[in-house]
């Protein structure tokens, strides 16, 4: 497999080259070598060209925190005890564009490199999961203008932010879990990357991302079934490591015990059809 041979001197070393075959078990290294160099191609190609480079990725949440904030606290008129609001969307927000993005890339991320599947014998699960890097790293490089964000509304830090990398690290699980089952489904149903973006926006409103979790505690009956949702556990936890807010421990548990399960089943969902995408 060769990345970066320009087409008028195929005499040039490539940038990378990929020797192996295409399951993943037999050399970490070379798989990790390889998960490295698709990341951060994808994201020099996504920020190519941009005067401001992951200040992009960052628009999308400011304009949604607006929103939200004035339709779920002027209009609607909540009164979230997880104040100041702007804050707890913001937090909220930043965690599951990095999941939702992540899983959605990497969704796609078999089909839209269909010619590279074809053409090269290289590890497959090296697609989706350099698709979740890139979108963590563009999470991770987020997180200093969120906590002066935090700051600036006088929010201070709390021993709660220790707990950071267990957040992120269940994120990257679903992420990568969700993105990997999709990805191997996606080349046998191709209809089903027009779903996809409805089933997580449904997500999301299913998630306390835009509204405080008491609003869901006035409703007992809904209450336990609301749970089962692996990603408030996860939200809940961001939002205990930014803003110091209690974690039930119900709901972390079904995020632990969630993200885990998603991600092995996600995997091995992968292995069992990815090697079949060439003659689909």
């Amino acid at each position: 497999m060769e990345y970066g041979v320009s087409p008028n001197d195929q005499m040039l070393k490539p940038m990378y080259e990929y020797v192996g075959d295409a399951r993943v078990w037999n050399s970490w290294s070379k798989t990790a070598s390889l998960v490295r160099h698709l990341t951060w191609r994808s994201l020099a190609s996504r920020y190519r060209g941009s005067a401001l480079g992951f200040v992009w990725s960052l628009v999308n949440p400011v304009l949604l925190m607006v929103v939200y904030t004035i339709v779920f606290q002027y209009i609607l008129g909540s009164n979230s005890k997880e104040e100041p609001f702007p804050v707890y969307l913001m937090t909220g927000i930043l965690a599951w564009n990095f999941m939702s993005s992540a899983a959605i890339n990497a969704s796609v991320s078999l089909v839209s490199g269909a010619a590279l599947v074809n053409k090269s014998t290289f590890p497959r699960i090296a697609l989706p999961l350099s698709t979740v890097c890139a979108n963590a790293i563009n999470y991770l490089v987020a997180l200093p203008l969120l906590l002066v964000f935090i700051f600036a509304f006088g929010v201070k830090p709390t021993p709660s932010l220790l707990l950071f990398p267990f957040a992120l690290l269940l994120l990257t699980l679903m992420a990568t879990g969700v993105g990997a089952l999709l990805s191997a489904i996606m080349p046998f149903f191709l209809d089903l990357q027009h779903l996809i973006e409805v089933v997580f926006t449904m997500w999301f409103f299913l998630s306390p991302v835009v509204y405080p979790i008491s609003l869901v505690n006035d409703h007992p009956r809904w209450r336990g079934l609301y749970q089962m949702n692996p990603m408030v556990g996860i939200i809940q936890l961001v939002h205990s490591v930014f803003l110091g807010h209690p974690v039930e421990s119900a709901s972390l548990a079904i995020a632990i015990v969630g993200s885990v399960g998603i991600f092995a089943c996600g995997i091995w969902v992968f292995n069992r059809l990815s090697v079949h995408c060439t003659e689909v």
